[in-house]
């Protein structure tokens, strides 16, 4: 009996230390190519009523941009949790959305643009594939948490001055126009695959795929990224 209470008692003095140093804290900064889509339509015009519709044109297509994230989580064996915080942007600059002569005053044209700038918040977990005698690491993860959202449409309207007058009265004035400016917070999602190269227990090199998602406005958001990165574990 005594001798099963002293194996007891060394166990628990054991464990906690063997579990702790399982545990490798780190931080990591990382690129991101994101490719944005959105079910939300372009800027449109209507001839009929000539109002300015911001969800009322074609398919809204978005330009390739760049994002930077910054992560901090903990590794234990094969998984990971960490906090991640990803700056993004998207936009869709300088589409015709109505164009006609008007003579003998000239042309009138309008060009709109959308730019959207997206910030994450997000809790991941990810599971590595560790092999034994290799410095590569395949991952699978998923996070979820908050997406923050600021919308910018804009509409630059060139007409001969003498439209002016008909055009203010369409609270529109030629040049820029402020079409649609908000801000929102909305729950995110993401999920991605990829793999890490260990250069020593402390330096790992992050490269991966993953697509983002969320609802804006009744909106399917979306973004195909393509991830690099640097990890230093503690």
């Amino acid at each position: 009996m005594k001798n099963k209470i002293a194996l007891f008692i060394v166990a628990a003095m054991i464990a906690p230390s063997a579990f702790a140093a399982e545990i490798s804290p780190y931080v990591g900064l990382g690129l991101v190519i994101d490719k944005a889509g959105t079910s939300a339509k372009r800027v449109g015009y209507d001839e009929t009523t000539h109002n300015v519709l911001p969800n009322g044109g074609g398919d809204m297509k978005f330009d390739m941009a760049y994002a930077g994230e910054i992560t901090a989580g903990v590794k234990w064996g094969s998984v990971r949790g960490e906090i991640e915080v990803a700056l993004r942007s998207a936009s869709e600059d300088g589409y015709n959305i109505y164009s006609k002569e008007m003579p003998p005053l000239g042309e009138l044209s309008m060009d709109a643009s959308t730019s959207v700038r997206h910030n994450s918040y997000l809790f991941n977990m990810y599971y590595d594939f560790e092999f034994q005698g290799s410095s590569w690491a395949p991952y699978i993860g998923a996070g979820i948490g908050v997406g923050s959202y600021r919308q910018l449409a804009t509409l630059n309207l060139q007409a001969p001055s003498e439209m002016a007058p008909m055009f203010a009265l369409l609270g529109l004035k030629l040049g820029d126009n402020t079409v649609a400016d908000n801000d929102l917070y909305r729950f995110e999602w993401q999920v991605g695959l990829g793999a890490a190269y260990n250069f020593n227990e402390d330096w790992a090199f992050d490269i991966g795929y993953r697509f983002n998602s969320s609802n804006v406005g009744g909106e399917f958001v979306y973004a195909h990224e393509v991830k690099m990165g640097i990890r230093y574990l503690f």
